[in-house]
């Protein structure tokens, strides 16, 4: 008889998010920074990573409430920065008020080789996630549109995100701008 985690693996097929379930356990490398995103209007933000899916051998989008993003942050103090670490996320729970996630540090870790990483520069997450980079909420204080409110919808695949651009940091030549 086949043991039941190998009958059962997180959701994961095309899918460009990782989408946990009760029981999900699964083992992560956060590879870039957060960003934040707004559902409606007065909700709460929530937080998305482009992370890498151990098991899958792919990235995804992960996107979570409070609760990981400081479970996340926790882990700063004693390991470092978080994309140089695998984490192991799991599930527990399947409703609104018994639903609990535990994020926990992987002592032997692997950086990501150059094929995956070229994987992950295809996905810009403010994009795919409809907002912004967490840094710009920081700094501006202003969240970004919600989603309910003309956003738009999440992308479904690489495919449909268009890629970061490799001069994100460059200055911007506001000559170049044709203003009207």
């Amino acid at each position: 008889m086949d043991n039941i985690y190998k009958q059962h693996q997180p959701q994961g097929g095309n899918d460009l998010y990782l989408k946990l379930k009760d029981g999900d356990k699964v083992r992560l490398r956060v590879v870039s920074e957060p960003a934040v995103t707004l559902f409606k209007e007065g909700d709460k933000p929530r937080y998305a990573w482009i992370m890498w899916n151990r098991e899958l051998k792919k990235p995804q989008i992960f996107g979570a409430g409070v609760s990981i993003y400081g479970q996340i942050a926790d882990l700063v103090e004693d390991w470092g920065d978080p994309t140089t670490f695998d984490i192991t996320i799991k599930r527990t729970g399947s409703g609104q008020t018994d639903t609990e996630y535990s994020v926990v540090p992987v002592k032997q870790s692997n950086d990501l080789t150059e094929a995956e990483q070229a994987e992950v520069d295809k996905i810009n997450l403010p994009q795919a996630c409809k907002g912004k980079w967490l840094k710009d909420y920081v700094k501006d204080g202003k969240l970004p549109a919600p989603i309910s409110d003309g956003g738009g919808q999440y992308a479904t695949s690489v495919d449909e995100v268009a890629p970061m651009p490799s001069d994100a940091d460059a200055p911007i030549d506001l000559d170049s701008i044709p203003f009207n």
